[in-house]
């Protein structure tokens, strides 16, 4: 008999090693602990999701008495990194010299049990700083300095003194938190000491230095005054406070002994404490590189998302309150765009408090920020209900006394409450977000003109749903965001402008669609009429269709040119050693010529001038959008940056085939720096040789291709120049027999002139153009901007 085996059932097994290895394997983690304080729980941390990727502590279950566990899965050939606290790294576990454990390490092979005994936490040995390199290392790369530190109420700089006797002074941890300083006699005045033992291989190293104070401070190192934070003093009056955010360095001597002394004062401490903020300091030691490349890293990405993020939601904010002051009926606008201006105010005061330097401005920004959530919220859910209902509920009002008792709260009785009173706000937000699910249903099931509405609700809905994540994010309860993005609420912002965009668009064709329908059946009931009376009816309503269309064509054509010359500053600015001039007359169809300056107290003048495609009310929203985006640079803005930027931005906002001619021009003294997107030539009067220079830069308007970087040139203006930018409805305006005036003939124009003032160029200008185009009609607006060196 001859026995045989099955290829597949061979093939198995030859696969099923490989099967079992592939497998998660488990792994149980035991800690005992000896001496465990009252009431105290263990905790696990590690470089992996399910061990908090070292920021966020894991709460392991207790067994027994004095045992612990914590159960996860590990693949094959996982190095598994962690150690254990009792919460947070100030009560890690150390050996019994009191030094911190090396990352715990295992790889993971098979299902496994590790053990694991401590005696002893970090904060129950009092000891004095020890820093080696092994510690060092321990510790990730920087090592808090809270431990050893004694204290003495007062003032008096022989304590700075590395010989002083501060035998009979008490220890604290310096950060003092309320619990601490309630057990202080304050005087406002503190001392601190500290003896630091400093490993020989570690003197004349440079280390980067963090150190975070909520009043001021003066930092001395052996008895030298290293740095001052702010100005210590002895009362509110005398003390300035300063929080410093960006790292310093330090260098230990060749001692072994070195001593820290911290004189410090904080007058504000009492009001601070009731708000639960810590009013003493923090330090920290580690890698100077990796310090100011953090701090450069984090500048970097908060401006340019509060830059960014802040221009767009503040675009959108301007362009709905325009067309609110244009056309008042619809209160949707208004509503909407209180609740975007609420937002950017979220935005910058939540980049804002990285840049700041003292703890006032940061409780300053934090009640701004507060309003404009709630804000936000309510005129978000007033946006929902006139986009859903056309009108507003009954209940509505009864969200505006509750926000209205939120915001007196938080502006005047802000330690009325406390954490009962943020449960109130978030229960109250749940409120609202739910008050919005149910109109974005009853939207949807409801077919009629305000149907559409619910998309609003959509977007809101989303917004507040990453606004949330993002309170998960920086509370700690989400340790690894997903995709990375730890800045994500703005992206729901983001989200719910582009909503509110599509609905707009939307009611509009909807609007056009209602009126074809409309005149279909005028047409139709006028076909079953008398054939004798036919005509004269038809006759009589083409008539009034024409009429009315007129009056509409009228009204939008005046709305439009209000808006345009809405964004036209009020005033010209006086500028010493320049005389400025601006002049603009629009078309019978507006366009989107557009003019704006912005200057300083330094002499830093920026001039902009532009051209938007298209006709109408669509030209006046790219001149909306860039007005807001030249609002919100400063005077020292880089021209091409700008352009780049604002290019970038438009391109973003798909607003279809409408694009922004733009000429950017800086001048400082006597430099000028210009920057152009598709504008016409600038020319340039020179007084010395009586000839024109012509400064031509050929570029796209904005909106166009990501990748377009923007020429610039530079020149000088000498005293009697004259500087002329204008749009192309000048170069291009036509005359009787169709003939155009050209760039050529405009740049002799402008050289035959004497340029005795900047007023009186633009009046020459303006008469050379009536003799040109006679009675042939304007086709294009007509904007000179022109500045004379006196």
């Amino acid at each position: 008999m001859r026995f045989t085996i099955n290829k597949s059932f061979l093939l198995f097994l030859l696969v099923l090693p490989l099967l079992i290895s592939a497998q998660d394997k488990k792994i149980l983690i035991i800690a005992e602990t000896d001496s465990l304080p009252v009431n105290s729980e263990v905790y696990i941390v590690g470089g992996r999701s399910d061990l908090g990727y070292w920021t966020k502590h894991q709460k392991m279950k207790r067994e027994s008495g004095n045992k612990w566990v914590y159960e996860l899965s590990a693949k094959s050939g996982d190095t598994l990194k962690f150690k254990f606290t009792r919460g947070d790294w100030s009560t890690e576990a150390v050996d019994s010299n009191g030094v911190e454990f090396p990352n715990f390490s295992h790889v993971a092979k098979n299902d496994t049990t590790l053990k694991f005994k401590f005696t002893r936490w970090r904060d129950q040995v009092q000891r004095k700083i020890i820093l080696t390199k092994e510690r060092i290392l321990n510790k990730g790369g920087f090592v808090e300095l809270f431990e050893g530190w004694k204290y003495k109420i007062g003032d008096d700089t022989t304590w700075a003194d590395p010989d002083y006797d501060d035998s009979e002074w008490e220890n604290i941890n310096p950060v003092l938190n309320k619990e601490d300083f309630e057990k202080l006699e304050w005087t406002g005045n503190i001392w601190f000491r500290n003896e630091i033992t400093v490993d020989s291989t570690l003197w004349n190293i440079v280390f980067g230095l963090n150190f975070y104070c909520t009043g001021a401070a003066e930092l001395y190192l052996n008895g030298k005054l290293l740095y001052k934070y702010g100005v210590v003093g002895t009362s509110k009056e005398t003390e300035e406070i300063f929080l410093d955010q960006n790292p310093r360095h330090i260098l230990f001597d060749k001692k072994e002994v070195q001593v820290l002394a911290v004189r410090y004062s904080n007058h504000y401490a009492e009001s601070l404490v009731k708000r639960n903020i810590q009013v003493g300091f923090t330090a920290m030691l580690g890698d100077t590189e990796v310090f100011v490349y953090n701090r450069i890293n984090s500048v970097r990405e908060l401006s340019v998302s509060q830059m960014a993020f802040g221009a767009f939601i503040l675009a959108f904010a301007i362009m709905h309150l325009l067309l609110f002051v244009f056309y008042p009926k619809v209160r949707e606008n208004l509503f909407y765009s209180i609740s975007m201006f609420s937002f950017a105010a979220v935005i910058y005061t939540s980049v804002q408090n990285n840049f700041n330097n003292s703890i006032l401005t940061s409780i300053t920004l934090l009640t701004i920020n507060s309003v404009a959530v709630q804000l936000s919220l309510l005129f978000g859910l007033l946006t929902v209900y006139a986009s859903s209902y056309g009108r507003l509920p009954k209940q509505y009002i009864y969200f505006v006394i509750i926000t209205a008792l939120f915001v007196i709260q938080t502006i005047f009785f802000p330690l009325l409450g406390g954490e009962i009173a943020d449960i109130a706000f978030f229960i109250f937000a749940g409120i609202i977000t739910s008050e919005i699910v149910r109109s974005v249903i009853r939207s949807i099931k409801r077919k009629d003109e305000w149907s559409w509405g619910w998309l609003i609700g959509v977007g809101f809905i989303v917004a507040i749903v990453l606004i949330g994540y993002q309170v998960l994010i920086l509370t700690d309860v989400v340790t690894q965001p997903l995709f990375g993005i730890y800045l994500v609420y703005v992206y729901g912002l983001v989200f719910l402008a582009i909503t509110v965009s599509i609905n707009l668009a939307k009611r509009m064709a909807d609007t056009h669609l209602n009126l074809e329908k409309q005149l279909i059946q005028v047409k139709d009931l006028s076909q079953k009429t008398i054939e004798q009376e036919r005509k004269a009816k038809e006759e009589e309503f083409a008539r009034k269709l024409l009429e009315a269309d007129n009056q509409r064509k009228t009204k939008e054509l005046e709305e439009a040119r209000k808006l345009q010359l809405s964004m036209l500053p009020n005033n010209v600015p006086e500028v010493p050693g320049l005389e400025i001039a601006v002049y603009m007359k629009t078309a019978s169809e507006v366009g989107g010529d557009y003019y704006d300056f912005k200057y300083d107290n330094n002499g830093r003048l920026i001039i902009a001038i532009g051209d938007a495609t298209g006709h109408g009310m669509r030209a006046g929203t790219m001149v909306a959008t860039i007005k807001g985006l030249f609002t919100a640079e400063n005077s020292q803005t880089d021209v091409v940056t700008f352009l780049n930027k604002s290019n970038s931005i438009i391109r973003d906002m798909r607003l279809g085939n409408i694009y922004m001619a733009m000429l950017v021009a800086k001048i400082e003294n006597e430099k000028v720096i210009i920057s152009s997107a598709g504008m016409p030539p600038a020319l340039i009067h020179r007084n010395k040789n009586n000839q024109v220079e012509e400064i031509k830069l050929q570029a796209i308007p904005l909106g166009g291709p990501a990748d377009f970087t923007y020429p610039k040139r530079e020149t000088t203006l000498t005293s009697g120049d004259t500087l002329l930018l204008m749009s192309d409805g000048f170069p291009e305006l036509f005359n009787e027999q169709k003939e155009i005036l050209d760039y050529h003939k405009a740049r002799e124009i402008f050289g035959s002139f004497k340029h005795n003032s900047a007023s009186s160029t633009i009046n020459q200008l303006l008469a050379q153009a009536e003799r040109w185009k006679g009675k042939a009609k304007q086709e294009d607006d007509m904007t000179f901007v022109v500045i004379r060196k006196k």
